[in-house]
């Protein structure tokens, strides 16, 4: 039977999460959000909220995980090929660790790595933040030691933006649209992504202890 929960207004838990108490294994936690919505931010400061945690994050995979076309084009969340983070769960599993928490856009909407999700939590950040965040991210704080090797802000073009806008509007955005759409029908826990990460991982802790 299906239960629903309120934490607060911007919260929603659809099913009964298992104390501690009665788990086995590891207890597995995955974080989504649209790129730029937080999910790695908050997934980092969870960690450290949680004893005995560990992390998966998933830009760690790069291109191995990629469809076999277009990003935009995808219909099928499924045709990510998400194998390889599954092997690594499965051997997290047979380790000593209380919980495992994964940095990974899809919650339940990959077959492959969803049917070991414990609670997928959906950061449901308006899309105008997240491409704010990521402009931000992207063109103007990373400076030249970051890992991404992105230039800072004044050896940026706005060519270069006004590109990454362009393709938003005609391309991403749709995307980004559908992809939304479809976690909050199938997450566990739907949190406002405009609260600030110490409130989210508030809200997901408190999930934890239903």
């Amino acid at each position: 039977m299906e239960h629903l929960y309120t934490i607060t207004s911007v919260v929603r838990v659809k099913k009964y999460i298992k104390p501690r108490l009665f788990m086995k294994k590891p207890f597995i936690i995955s974080i989504s959000s649209p790129s730029g919505g937080g999910k790695t931010t908050i997934t980092t400061k969870l960690k450290e909220r949680l004893i005995n945690s560990v992390v998966i994050y998933w830009d760690d995979y790069g291109d191995a995980v990629d469809p076999n076309c277009d990003i935009n084009d995808v219909t099928d969340y499924n045709e990510w090929h998400t194998e390889p983070l599954a092997v690594d769960i499965e051997r997290l599993l047979h380790e000593q660790h209380d919980y495992i928490i994964l940095d990974y856009p899809f919650g339940y909407l990959n077959n492959c790595v969803g049917r070991y999700i414990d609670l997928a939590a959906f950061v449901d950040t308006p899309l105008d933040v997240a491409l704010a965040r990521r402009i931000i991210r992207d063109y103007t704080s990373r400076s030249k030691e970051s890992d991404f090797g992105l230039a800072e802000v004044d050896n940026v073009s706005l060519k270069a933006i006004d590109d990454e806008l362009r393709w938003y509007l005609t391309r991403s955005r749709p995307t980004y649209m559908r992809f939304s759409e479809a976690h909050k029908s199938k997450s566990d826990l739907v949190v406002d992504g405009t609260k600030s990460s110490e409130e989210i991982i508030e809200i997901i802790i408190s999930a934890l202890h239903k």
